[in-house]
């Protein structure tokens, strides 16, 4: 693909609909496959991952009506999975490989479950080593000391158990989770740091025996059953790359309408007003995942510190935070950040090598267990030719940092968008006043 590039913006303006929430979607399209009948998703996110979760559904015997014009996904199952006949290809898609792994551990036959390159480099023994204590027989891809994609899972009866998270991860405790569905007794999910609940707040929704109490969640062997229709809120990690770009890019005003505002996906929110955004929340809407609109206008930010207990809560809008960082006055450190280094390309060497490119003052500092990253606000972003590592979240960060720029920038390939965000560039161009 050929290099874009990226003129200075004057402004954002208007009301902005971001869609669906990736995360929600995921979980939606899983949980209806497990309920018999029909389940409307509204809303629906149709990026490359969450297709790739409909399409491992469609190859586990699931029907699946898409409506991509409409944003609407029709769920339509016998209330039960069957014995694929084909490889099941995760794409790219990290979330969908780890959650299929404890919904496919339950299951009453074998399967294998591979992915693309970029998956194939990223970790799985965090989730195997809690499944395989659940009973399940799970074999990887040993190097060195972690296991990797393909996994071949064989057939075999779990039983419950309880886990204590050692890494705050919401993929893992999701695997735990749906295996839990299957298996006899109770499993617990112990969790020292709290990580997004879009899947226990969803297992609720479809009558699951499960129950949290404190930093708790126990699940029993349930039978799902639809809630009918589902509406899936806008995604705040999206959303958080307008708020962003209306933050640092004067004569900006825009509306995010109905955008999910669950407690456990607010960090960058509260990191943003902590550094002095202006960010309103107004008609809240409760459902099973509360939403609300926001409003955001051009605000002088200012460094702040970054608690490595708040990375859980943020940690997809990291890159783009990094970029509000570089344009605050003064310092701003994120504590305990190494979790980066293993998204779809190493965050931490992307950001570092893109920031360095536009000026910034960031470095990285090693420690024993973690890394941090301090950067030193600067007053402008200088022209420069950036790359996207094939990053989707890199991509976009770097995009609205070009935004914000003194003069014209370029990017290398941004075709990784669709990841997540298909509709990123044409709603950046219909809400962006270009000088």
């Amino acid at each position: 693909m050929k290099p874009i590039i990226i003129k200075p913006c004057s402004g954002l303006k208007g009301i902005i609909r971001i869609p669906g929430d990736k995360s929600i979607s995921h979980r939606a399209a899983i949980l209806s496959a497990l309920a018999k009948g029909k389940t409307e998703i509204k809303n629906f996110l149709f990026s490359d991952d969450c297709l790739v979760t409909l399409n491992t559904l469609k190859h586990l015997g699931v029907r699946v009506v898409t409506r991509p014009r409409l944003s609407e996904a029709v769920i339509i199952s016998p209330g039960f999975l069957k014995k694929p006949s084909r490889f099941l290809n995760m794409g790219e898609s990290g979330t969908s490989a780890r959650m299929f792994l404890g919904l496919l551990a339950g299951q009453d036959f074998c399967s294998i479950i591979g992915g693309a390159s970029s998956l194939l480099h990223r970790p799985m023994l965090r989730v195997l080593e809690p499944l395989r204590l659940m009973g399940a027989c799970v074999r990887a891809r040993k190097i060195k000391n972690d296991e990797f994609l393909p996994c071949e899972i064989f057939s075999n009866e779990l039983h419950g158990f309880t886990w204590e998270q050692k890494v705050p991860s919401a993929q893992v405790k999701s695997a735990i989770l749906l295996a839990g569905l299957f298996a006899k007794g109770v499993t617990s999910v112990v969790e020292p740091v709290r990580t997004r609940d879009h899947t226990e707040r969803m297992l609720k929704l479809f009558g699951a025996q499960i129950s949290i109490e404190h930093k708790t969640l126990r699940i029993r062997k349930s039978v799902l059953k639809s809630p009918g229709e589902i509406f899936v809120a806008s995604d705040i990690s999206s959303a958080a790359f307008f708020i962003v770009a209306a933050l640092l890019i004067k004569n900006s005003k825009i509306i995010l309408k109905n955008v999910s505002i669950n407690p456990t996906r607010m960090g960058a929110i509260r990191v943003l007003k902590r550094m002095g955004a202006y960010i309103k929340v107004s008609l809240v809407k409760e459902s099973f995942e509360p939403r609300a609109d926001l409003e955001v206008c051009f605000s002088s930010l200012k460094g702040t510190i970054v608690k490595a207990r708040e990375i859980p809560a943020l940690i997809d809008e990291l890159p783009i935070l990094m970029v509000a960082a570089s344009k605050a006055k003064g310092k701003t450190l994120f504590e305990g950040v190494g979790e980066l280094r293993v998204k779809e390309t190493d965050r931490i060497r992307s950001m570092e090598f893109n920031l360095l490119k536009l000026g910034v003052d960031i470095r990285v500092k090693s420690l024993k267990e973690s890394e941090n990253i301090e950067i030193q606000g600067a007053d402008s972003f200088k022209g420069a030719c950036l790359k996207s590592f094939a990053d989707h979240r890199t991509a976009m960060s770097m995009i609205v940092a070009a935004l914000s720029a003194d003069t014209a920038c370029s990017i290398d390939d941004v075709s990784c968008i669709s990841k997540s965000f298909p509709q990123f560039l044409t709603l950046i161009k219909t809400s962006c006043c270009i000088s």
